[in-house]
């Protein structure tokens, strides 16, 4: 009896230290993005930073990476996924070799512009992502915002489409530059973090973007031009190693899943301003806009429609009930 006595306390005191061990345990992540400093996504992840912090006493300490210094937005989702990265705010163009539906918003003319339609897509949409993302990488979709339609910027002066024909665009993601390629222009490939020098020293004559990103990357002082297309826009996804949030404390674990509702919240409101306050941003700083013709838009509908047949037939069965969701909430907006 006694020796039952000391071995359950012995056993005891072994459960005990290893829970005090556990609950004293740090934990060092890593959060990569794709945009500047001064963008609303960085400076988000800086704050939910240092709201993890202070919310687990030190236990959770989160380095911010951005304009891709960690890993490259091609190789965010591999990275995630095997937890060499504990998280990533990244575009679903980046990664849709590896995920296609991540760029079912991103298609050209695909989405409404309308901010408060997009934000109940994204309501609408994030539990299939969140299901589906589990399943095949074992990440945890923290949430999904699209930023502000995308336009073409141009260091020379143009009147229509046809003045496009043969210029040098960058481009980001397949569909892009499928579009790109469709209507006309020549799709670029180069890193983020090259577009500046690209446009000053004319290797590329001009890129695609939204208007906050390019006011934050101070495209404007290598640009003239805003040509007002309105195509698709960047989805961000805030992708969660699944792993690494298994192994935080239970508490440690609901401190950092509060502050990431918080962080999904400051990078939505960061995406509505940029809706808001982007353009006239750029018209601050010296910037004109160039409207496209009913002829060009009609031009560029085909190529975007073209470019989405072809797209969603190579959609496997679980990818096309996101698509499906996603089809029958536009066309019921239209």
């Amino acid at each position: 009896m006694k020796w039952i006595q000391l071995s359950a306390a012995i056993l005891f005191s072994i459960v005990l230290t290893v829970s005090s061990a556990s609950a004293k345990e740090n934990h060092n992540w890593t959060l990569g993005d794709v945009d500047s400093p001064a963008h609303w996504g960085p400076t988000a992840a800086m704050k939910f930073a240092k709201n993890v912090d202070k919310a687990t006493q030190g236990r959770v300490k989160i380095t911010v990476y951005p304009v891709e210094s960690l890993f490259k937005g091609k190789d965010s989702l591999d990275a995630v996924s095997k937890n060499l990265t504990q998280m990533y705010r990244v575009g679903g163009l980046h990664t849709a070799g590896e995920e296609r539906v991540l760029e079912v918003l991103d298609l050209p003319f695909f989405v409404p512009a309308d901010y408060d339609f997009r934000n109940k897509l994204w309501d609408a949409l994030i539990p299939m992502y969140r299901d589906l993302m589990k399943k095949r990488f074992g990440i945890y979709v923290a949430d999904m915002i699209q930023a502000e339609p995308r336009m073409v910027y141009t260091k020379d002066s143009f009147k229509d489409l046809g003045d496009l024909q043969g210029r040098k665009i960058r481009t980001a993601g397949p569909s892009e530059t499928e579009f790109t390629r469709a209507i006309g222009m020549v799709p670029a490939t180069i890193m983020p973090s090259e577009i500046y020098t690209g446009l000053q020293q004319g290797v590329i004559d001009g890129n695609w973007v939204a208007d906050a990103p390019h006011f934050f990357n101070k495209g404007y002082e290598v640009t003239k031009y805003i040509y007002d297309v309105g195509s698709g826009g960047f989805t961000f996804y805030v992708m969660v190693n699944q792993e690494a949030l298994d192994a935080l404390t239970e508490a440690d674990r609901k401190a950092v899943m509060a502050e990431l509702s918080v962080y999904s919240k400051d990078l939505r409101a960061g995406s509505r301003d940029g809706y808001t306050n982007g353009r006239t941003w750029l018209i601050d700083k010296g910037m004109s806009v160039v409207p496209v013709t009913e002829e060009d838009r009609a031009t560029m509908q085909k190529a975007a429609d073209a470019i989405l047949d072809k797209w969603q037939k190579q959609l496997d069965p679980e990818q096309r009930k996101i698509y499906d969701v996603a089809k029958k909430m536009i066309d019921e907006y239209k």
